[in-house]
């Protein structure tokens, strides 16, 4: 997979499953991206907060919080108030699409996604 030369642009990746956080890791920093992934809400926020990242992927089902409740904070809180969120859910829990948009979300990436699905949004959200 080609990389995006000196795209330069900083993901944070809040998710507990590891093997979606490992590869969400690994295909995002081949395509060019500088990733950090945290495995609860607690440590995203404190990372988001000591460096905001050009764009947030969240699960929506975190062991300590909602992916939700961390994009409300993000935008209450800043630092960086219109950082683009992206919700990553299992297709069985679509449902709540509405609540991640009132939370002020920028879209959905559904679990299991394609690694196409996954960089034709991340790159959509970061235009």
């Amino acid at each position: 997979m080609p990389a995006e030369k000196g795209s330069g642009r900083r993901i944070l990746v809040v998710e507990d499953e590891e093997d979606y956080g490992q590869l969400l890791v690994e295909v995002l920093g081949d395509a060019g991206f500088s990733v950090q992934w945290k495995k609860c809400a607690a440590d995203g926020v404190a990372a988001y907060q000591a460096e905001p990242p050009d764009l947030l992927i969240l699960d929506v089902n975190l062991p300590d919080a909602t992916g939700f409740e961390i994009c409300r904070r993000v935008r209450a809180e800043g630092p960086k108030k219109d950082t683009p969120v992206l919700f990553c859910t299992v297709r069985s829990a679509i449902a709540p699409v509405a609540e991640g948009t009132r939370a002020g979300g920028n879209g959905y990436l559904l679990k299991p996604f394609s690694i196409e699905d996954l960089l034709a949004r991340v790159r959509a959200v970061l235009k």
